[in-house]
């Protein structure tokens, strides 16, 4: 928060430090017991014409400017398709843990709509699915069998909305998660890169009829150089694959908090010819953090659904 603000506040209320004495002195069951009563007080104020008034400007409650039938049969047969490629889906809850998001994966909280009792609402489903893998993995002991999940969800966030057509504070992904364990060779890195990449070429290409597909493959190695995890998987994607046509990005881990070692990106085509990012994804240590084991492995991905349906138009 602008340190300005917190100043005025401090100077209004007549306690300096306010924020420190919130955040730090109070326990976490305390300060919702206030905020619950907080909110309770200034919702006894609100009009129905001053809620109406509210509900026209702000941002975050609008519905969707997209025909509801026909998204939802558009994100079915993704998640139908993502099932048939092994990942399960899930439905998640439409909030989750405060701080799954910042927590590990350094996003900053004024991105996020945060809520009480500890909860945010969902800004990225796949911090979710990193959750719900580190549950499961330790309630089974961390098995060697590769744990895969999808989900479709509705995301809302926080910060300024770019200014491109199809933009808005909610939206929806599909988002894939692969979570499992170091075996050696990066053969976990390899064979699960390839199945998300994979997924995302043969719904474009094959049942979208989007082409060409192009991917980008960026390499967060870091300032010492050490890249053989990217070079691995490079190799093997171009074996595997050889008419993919895969640009490589150099890059450093220090130049983003996000992804470890290697990030890819899908892109198509746009209406006016311009070349469109519509998905991306990368390994993460998140597990590992969530864990507290350094043998965990995590790969996620997601593609702009809802982004790629507008684009598509009505007759998708």
């Amino acid at each position: 928060m602008n340190k300005n603000i917190l100043n005025r506040l401090a100077s209004k209320t007549g306690t300096p430090g306010i924020a420190d004495l919130l955040a730090a002195q109070l326990s976490g069951s305390d300060l919702n017991s206030l905020l619950l009563e907080v909110f309770h007080r200034k919702t006894q104020q609100i009009t129905p014409s001053g809620l109406l008034h509210v509900y026209r400007q702000n941002r975050f409650v609008h519905p969707a400017a997209i025909d509801p039938l026909a998204f939802a049969e558009f994100s079915l047969k993704w998640l139908k398709d993502a099932r048939t490629a092994g990942f399960e889906p899930l439905e998640l809850s439409p909030v989750a843990p405060l701080g799954s998001c910042s927590a590990i994966g350094a996003v900053h909280q004024n991105k996020v709509l945060s809520a009480l009792r500890g909860a945010e609402v969902v800004a990225d489903a796949t911090n979710v699915l990193a959750l719900e893998s580190a549950v499961r993995r330790m309630d089974n002991s961390f098995p060697a069998q590769v744990l895969h999940f999808s989900v479709a969800h509705r995301h809302v966030r926080a910060q300024e909305i770019p200014d491109v057509p199809g933009f808005s504070a909610h939206f929806s992904i599909l988002g894939l998660s692969s979570a499992g364990r170091d075996t050696g060779s990066f053969h976990f890195e390899k064979e699960n890169l390839l199945r998300h990449i994979r997924f995302y070429k043969t719904c474009l290409e094959e049942h979208l009829q989007i082409k060409p597909v192009k991917i980008h493959l960026k390499s967060l190695a870091p300032a010492d150089g050490g890249d053989q995890l990217f070079q691995t998987v490079l190799f093997f994607l171009r074996a595997a694959e050889p008419d993919w046509p895969i640009e490589v990005i150099e890059s450093q881990q220090n130049e983003q908090e996000y992804y470890r070692q290697l990030q890819f990106k899908i892109l198509i085509p746009g209406p006016q010819g311009q070349e469109i990012e519509i998905a991306d994804g990368g390994f993460t240590d998140w597990t590992q953090q969530l864990t507290g084991n350094r043998k965990e492995r995590l790969l996620i991905s997601g593609v702009g659904l809802e982004y790629l349906f507008k684009l598509l138009g009505p007759d998708t």
